[in-house]
């Protein structure tokens, strides 16, 4: 099987919400304005309510309560708000879906931490700093980066047990063994869901090599930049047992990778407990119960 005939034999990739889709979609033409973005959140009330949640957590600290969207984008920022709308909708792509074949809470909840992870290796890195726009952008492609898994759960159950079962018992990495067992991986059918939810091509990118940076090198410095800071976020998150990744592997943070992301090896102990910190706080906001 390729990448295209488990397209074609899919009954439907995994899908976010219209709203999601339209916020992707305006933004990528340059049509998403904040009042645009307030207009497009509002017209969904659950989401309209799960944002205003989330803006009024102990997360995000504000001292007066924040009880319109318009209110929450003056206060919080457009991107913020925006990033917000869509990670609530991938959230739930973790949440509805029937007949789990693995812990899909436990790939949340490590998703969550890659993007935090990602987020403060893009804050500290001083090639990074003079994006303000990285450390959110760093953060949504950690949450997405693992999606392909989900796609692959729902539409090749067969296949994807045995990939667990080889996963778990074995040495190989799991998107290896997929390469294997399908001849494709986690990382393209990912990229593949994020096309389709009319995200960024830089964001799919990152996903489709999120286990290859150095395959990044040769693309602009802020796509690299973006995809070596999930790679480092992902060993990250493993390291410290943020979530439950469904390949269980660990790979050790590399002097190499630092250097790569232009973080000194002595900054290393202060950003993985403001990862940790942070982790925490996010978790209460972020109930899967949400």
């Amino acid at each position: 099987m390729n990448l295209r005939d488990f397209l074609k034999k899919i009954k439907e990739l995994p899908t976010i919400s219209a709203v999601a889709n339209e916020i992707n979609d305006r933004d990528k033409n340059d049509a998403l304005t904040a009042k645009a973005l307030g207009t497009i959140i509002t017209r969904d009330p659950a989401l309209t309510a799960t944002v205003l949640k989330l803006a009024n957590s102990a997360y995000y600290g504000m001292a007066r309560e924040i009880t319109s969207i318009e209110r929450a984008v003056t206060i919080l920022g457009f991107d913020t708000i925006k990033n917000l709308a869509l990670t609530i909708s991938v959230f739930h792509v973790f949440k509805n879906q029937d007949g789990q074949l693995f812990d899909l809470q436990g790939l949340w909840y490590h998703s969550l931490g890659v993007g935090l992870a990602a987020k403060h290796l893009s804050l500290h890195s001083p090639m990074l700093a003079c994006d303000k726009t990285l450390p959110e952008q760093a953060f949504i492609c950690g949450i997405l980066h693992d999606i392909g898994k989900i796609a692959f759960a729902q539409n090749l159950p067969v296949e994807m047990t045995e990939i667990l079962k080889q996963t778990r018992s074995g040495t190989a990495a799991q998107h290896e063994i997929e390469k294997n067992i399908l001849g494709f991986n986690h990382q393209k059918a990912g990229q593949a869901m994020a096309n389709a939810w009319n995200f960024p091509e830089e964001y799919q990118t990152v996903i489709r090599l999120h286990h290859a940076p150095t395959a990044a090198a040769s693309d602009n410095p802020r796509i690299a930049a973006l995809v070596m800071a999930v790679y480092l976020g992902n060993k990250i998150a493993k390291a410290l047992h943020l979530g439950e990744s469904t390949d269980p592997h660990m790979a050790q943070v590399t002097p190499e990778d630092l250097k790569n992301m232009g973080i000194n090896k002595h900054s290393l102990p202060e950003i993985v407990q403001q990862i940790k910190s942070e982790y925490a706080q996010c978790l209460e906001a972020w109930s899967y119960d949400l």
